[in-house]
């Protein structure tokens, strides 16, 4: 009886087909990984400012008072402040009760609801002219701006997935998601 030598592994050729499989199925699999993780990110976004909007509007109406949501460069600070670039609201906002009957955030006269977190990386978040510096809500729930507000989170790859929240003036927020018009409303 002959003893039979079995060799047991892989052939060098073997390996390479195998290391060229998981290569080509990487190179697919990778593109589709990022494009969801950006398409969350801006969802994330767009959930956070909407579930804001209905956060600010709903304190206006139990309060019987202004609230006031402004873009804030500074929103982390100890005593935070409105301002920042126009139409930019990347940097953060703050949700505050305009008591005094002035626009901008007073920490002696107003009392702060909400500090706005800064956007993430790659994903912008601007307005149109509308709320420009801040959004408006009166005790009723409506804006006190003079048109509809309009709110765009885009990425890298702008308006072909950018998301857009609209505020008309009955203060319901709303958003679409299909092919917004611009990243700059």
């Amino acid at each position: 009886m002959k003893a039979h030598n079995i060799s047991r592994g892989f052939t060098v050729i073997e390996l390479m087909v195998t290391v060229g499989v998981v290569a080509i199925l990487l190179a697919i699999a990778v593109p589709s990984i990022s494009s969801m993780v950006k398409g969350n990110r801006l969802s994330t976004q767009v959930n956070m400012v909407m579930a804001d909007i209905h956060l600010a509007r709903s304190e206006s109406v139990k309060r019987g008072v202004r609230v006031i949501m402004c873009r804030s460069a500074s929103p982390n600070n100890t005593t935070p402040t409105c301002g920042g670039t126009a139409q930019d609201w990347s940097t953060g906002y703050l949700i505050f009760t305009g008591e005094d009957g002035n626009s901008t955030y007073q920490a002696g006269t107003d009392t702060l609801i909400r500090r706005g977190q800064p956007t993430q990386d790659g994903v912008d978040l601007h307005t149109n002219t509308t709320c420009n510096n801040n959004l408006e809500i009166n005790p009723s729930g409506t804006l006190n701006e003079g048109g509809t507000a309009i709110f765009a989170v885009c990425d890298e790859r702008n308006e072909a997935h950018g998301k857009q929240i609209t505020i008309p003036l009955s203060g319901i927020p709303r958003m679409k998601s299909s092919s917004i018009a611009s990243c700059d409303p």
